[in-house]
């Protein structure tokens, strides 16, 4: 298992590039999204989503968790996602931070990979996350 993503207290939206020794070669994973500590006040919200991209510019979601409300305590999400399964759809719109939650089967871009997440609410949101995977290649 690797860290993609190191457990820190964060306030605001962002976004990080994965660091996947290659990225070619992944043929599947299966991704832990651990929330330690949460904002107190259920209207704080967290996103989290793994995306791909071809030219490093145009990110799409290929990984989307479920929300994380701010009292819900400390949660941890697993998803699991395949390259070899054929894609849901051949065609499809980028979606940067839009996609309903779950988990697009079927290939990703191979040379970028990125973890974005969203934090909306009031003055005092918080979360503390981190990001693992068990690559499979």
């Amino acid at each position: 298992m690797i860290s993609l993503l190191a457990s820190a207290a964060r306030t605001a939206s962002g976004m990080s590039v994965l660091s996947i020794p290659v990225l070619r070669t992944v043929r599947g994973a299966v991704f832990l999204f651990n929330v330690s500590a949460a904002s107190a006040d259920i209207t704080d919200t967290l996103d989290l989503y793994i995306q791909g991209s071809v030219d490093g510019t145009n990110y799409s979601d290929f990984v989307h968790f479920t929300q994380v409300k701010g009292n819900g305590g400390p949660k941890v999400y697993e998803a699991r996602w395949f390259r070899d399964i054929s894609p849901e759809t051949e065609l499809d719109a980028l979606s940067d931070k839009a996609m309903a939650v779950g988990v697009s089967q079927g290939p990703q871009a191979n040379s970028n990979w990125r973890a974005a997440w969203v934090i909306e609410g009031g003055s005092n949101k918080s979360f503390t996350f981190s990001l693992m995977a068990d690559l499979f290649r």
